[in-house]
């Protein structure tokens, strides 16, 4: 009976083995009391005057420093320290349970400390990559922002294969080999978050699409400006003030319309078809020329002499031809004003301008009937 005891479950708990573990309770809760005491020393005295220090600083990065909480998080990594140095505290004249308990509050603090430390890397990248953007003049600053989530990205994975292989006791390689056997598994899980690197890669190595860039996605019926790009998604803001998210793959896998371009060149182009009846189209008196003609003529003088329209570009009048609508007529020019409202503005300018001088050559446009 005895023998059978001392195999089964309940077998190794003795008194000296509940000794050990009542005893180290009382002091991870001893460390877990100076870890919180020392946490809110630093925290209500030495951090709470250098961040009082760096908010008012004149250096817009130790400003930033403050507003990204950097010194905040880097503070916890005291807090897993004691915890680190109190596990020595645990072991009991190499007795295996104390060793055990130990090895599990050494290997649990050097974890949370792993996560702090990477947490304040990435917090002190955000705070270097928005002081980039807020002192820079070069046109690309938007283009960093997705590098900098890729780059997060990647410092998790590295961390989160670096953690497993610490709680296992492996090799960091022992472990991205099991995961290659896994491949399968592991691209049909982050097939979005894969595909969107890869597209995010793309689109900012060709400076196809930025955040604040407005882009039109008709497949999606989306139009509107970028507000972010992530690893996994695209927000979009639409101009309707409605919010769109679409996996950022989708922007290598649709045709995106990008009017960022059209708004830095200068000129907005528009088109207006004008249907004029055929029936009002006839020769002018002494000369060979058709009132329709003539029309033309005095259309495009009236564009080549109008201040609104960005004459870099190309102005057309173009007669397309004979419809079951009438004699189409298209006028396109490209106008100075590139915003939504002042370009309409513009262009109904000219589209009125365009059908009141119609009677002026005689000329009438089609009814609808016709």
């Amino acid at each position: 009976m005895t023998d059978l005891v001392s195999y089964s479950l309940i077998g190794w708990i003795t008194d000296r083995n509940l000794k050990i573990i009542f005893g180290s309770l009382i002091i991870i809760i001893l460390i877990t009391a100076v870890a919180i005491g020392v946490d809110f020393l630093i925290r209500k005295t030495l951090l709470s005057y250098v961040n009082h220090s760096l908010a008012k600083s004149r250096y817009l990065f130790l400003r930033l420093f403050v507003e990204y909480h950097v010194l905040n998080s880097a503070a916890l990594l005291i807090f897993g320290l004691v915890f680190v140095f109190g596990s020595f505290l645990l072991v009991d004249n190499n007795n295996p349970l104390s060793l055990s308990i130990a090895t599990v509050v050494l290997k649990s603090a050097n974890l949370f400390n792993l996560y702090i430390l990477t947490l304040s890397i990435n917090r002190i990248i955000f705070a270097l990559h928005d002081y980039y953007q807020q002192v820079s003049k070069r046109d690309d600053k938007s283009t960093w922002h997705s590098y900098i989530k890729i780059f997060s990205f990647f410092t998790w994975l590295l961390v989160t294969i670096l953690a497993i292989a610490y709680i296992f006791g492996q090799s960091p390689t022992t472990i991205l080999t099991g995961l290659g056997a896994l491949s399968a598994i592991v691209l049909l899980i982050f097939r979005d978050t894969f595909l969107g690197i890869v597209a995010s890669i793309q689109a900012n190595a060709s400076s196809m699409v930025r955040v604040g860039d407005w882009i039109t996605i008709d497949k999606l019926d989306i139009d509107g400006v970028i507000e972010d790009i992530s690893i996994n998604i695209v927000r979009i803001r639409n101009s309707d003030n409605t919010i769109s998210t679409t996996p950022t793959h989708n922007l290598t896998s649709y045709t995106v319309k990008n009017w960022e371009y059209m708004f830095n060149s200068g000129g907005r182009k528009f088109k207006q078809i004008i249907f004029i009846s055929t029936e009002s189209i006839k020769f002018n008196e002494s000369t060979t020329d058709t009132n329709l003609g003539s029309y033309r003529k005095h259309i495009n003088e009236y564009l080549k002499n109008n201040q609104a329209l960005n004459h870099e570009f190309k102005y057309q009048i173009i007669l397309k031809g004979v419809t079951s609508f009438g004699v189409e007529l298209e006028i396109s020019a490209f106008t100075k004003a590139t915003s939504g409202i002042k370009h309409e503005e513009v262009k109904a300018q000219i589209t009125a301008y365009s059908l009141a001088s119609l009677a002026q050559f005689q000329l009438k446009p089609a009814k609808a009937e016709n």
